[in-house]
């Protein structure tokens, strides 16, 4: 869809004016103490783990009982290793049974364990070389080690995450004041489970191939509903990874339900123009968190009256 100079001119102008926003609330000590605080935690899952895993002489049996113990032994290795390298070191592995916590069959987790055994690092689990019990500083060492390099990443996505829930509040606030009657269920299947001036807020949505979330889903009326979508991002690289999954739950959604739904999405931070353009191109709405009244506006005109 070709996308009008000026409304070209103008999320171009709000995307400076969200880069610019972005760098000026950067807080140091608002950063250290997110910093501070993921790695705190993350340290006492590195502990968790370690003791589960009886300090690596029995990995198999806490994998068995939580793939999620994966997160902190891959970090363990030499060199730590990504859930998609790992995986081509051990084809047994799953990343989804990671992400989900979930118990693995005892064959499996004995394979697993067997490729965490191979591939650790000797220095920093020099205890098994040596057939003793771990000193007290060396469990410590290698779960600040751990921590450290979790952190690097879970630091950043906690910051984000953070941002896009007040990005959630801030939107649902409006709609409050706005007068819309908040509601609740696990799965839209029909366009009519929303009336005008009735919302839900992290409920799914149905498509062909089966569901996808949402973030914010507004009646508008005559049985159309609007899938808003909140991005929050730190910088333009991952600005793109974001798009892509607003991109992705637009076309599913458009061509599960066809007019029934309007997509649109609530952006905020670093993020090229490019970016946006890729939104306004494929009739994704638009909207700034700076302005967030733009939507409120908006709202006002697609709604349509009972």
């Amino acid at each position: 869809m070709a996308v009008p100079h000026e409304i070209e001119e103008f999320h171009r102008e709000q995307s400076r004016i969200a880069r610019e926003r972005y760098n000026a609330g950067i807080s140091r000590a608002d950063g250290a103490a997110i910093w501070q605080s993921t790695k705190r935690e993350l340290r006492d899952a590195a502990m968790a783990t370690l003791g589960a895993t009886d300090f690596l002489r029995n990995p198999e049996s806490a994998i068995e009982a939580s793939a999620g113990h994966l997160a902190v032994l891959r970090r363990l290795l030499a060199p730590p290793q990504s859930q998609d390298q790992f995986k081509l070191l051990c084809p047994e592995y799953s990343k989804d049974q990671e992400n989900k916590a979930g118990r693995i069959r005892a064959a499996r987790a004995k394979a697993i364990g067997l490729s965490i055994l191979e591939w650790r690092d000797r220095e920093l689990t020099r205890w098994l070389d040596e057939n003793r019990h771990p000193s007290a500083d060396e469990i410590r060492e290698a779960a600040e080690t751990v921590a450290l390099l979790m952190t690097a990443q879970s630091a950043v996505t906690n910051q984000r995450t953070l941002l896009a829930a007040k990005q959630e509040s801030a939107v649902t606030s409006l709609l409050n004041s706005k007068g819309w009657t908040k509601r609740t269920a696990p799965l839209i299947s029909q366009s009519f489970q929303l009336s005008a001036h009735e919302f839900m807020h992290k409920t799914r949505f149905a498509t062909k191939t089966g569901t996808q979330e949402v973030d914010i889903a507004c009646g508008l009326g005559g049985s159309v509903i609007l899938a808003m979508e909140c991005k929050a991002t730190n910088d333009a690289t991952n600005s793109i990874k974001r798009i892509n999954d607003v991109l992705k739950k637009a076309r599913a959604w458009q061509t599960h339900w066809g007019n029934f739904v309007k997509t649109a999405a609530l952006l905020q931070g670093v993020i090229a123009y490019k970016d946006v353009h890729r939104l306004l191109d494929e009739e994704v709405s638009v909207f700034w968190s700076h302005r967030l009244d733009d939507f409120g506006d908006w709202l006002d005109a697609n709604v349509t009256p009972v």
